[in-house]
């Protein structure tokens, strides 16, 4: 993928991360999502700084495998992958290792996260204008 293919990508892909957590997190589950020990406000610069590294590699990630019959397909493919292996399987971690959150809590975050990678998938399909369905250079896409 290209850089400025990747850079659109990753933009967006941060902007929308930030956007669906702050209203999932801050505003829809701010009450029935309560962490001990966890700070009154995030550290702003350090999750902004974790959305951009996640979308590059995400963007950067998607760019050299997407595949599918459209860029909705494509990205949502990709999105289901990425949130099975993040979004579940983190949150089943965290619930192992952690007395701060219920099985039920933990269940509904994964469930938000594969929701919520779905949805980038598809953002970053289309933000970075990556042909769905094309793979290698004689397809015209792996540029």
């Amino acid at each position: 993928m290209k850089i400025q293919k990747l850079a659109i990508a990753a933009i967006a892909g941060t902007v929308f991360l930030f956007l669906i957590d702050w209203v999932w997190y801050g505003m829809l589950m701010k009450d029935s999502m309560d962490m001990p020990g966890a700070r009154p406000e995030p550290d702003f610069m350090w999750l902004v700084i974790s959305y951009i590294i996640f979308s590059v590699a995400f963007a950067s990630i998607y760019g050299n495998w997407s595949g599918g019959s459209s860029k909705v397909n494509a990205g949502l493919n990709f999105g289901i992958w990425v949130g099975l292996m993040v979004g579940l399987s983190l949150s089943l971690m965290w619930y192992s290792l952690s007395t701060s959150m219920t099985l039920n809590q933990s269940l509904m975050d994964a469930g938000y996260s594969i929701v919520k990678y779905i949805l980038l998938g598809i953002v970053v399909a289309f933000a970075s204008d990556h042909p769905g369905g094309a793979r290698g250079k004689a397809t015209g896409g792996g540029d």
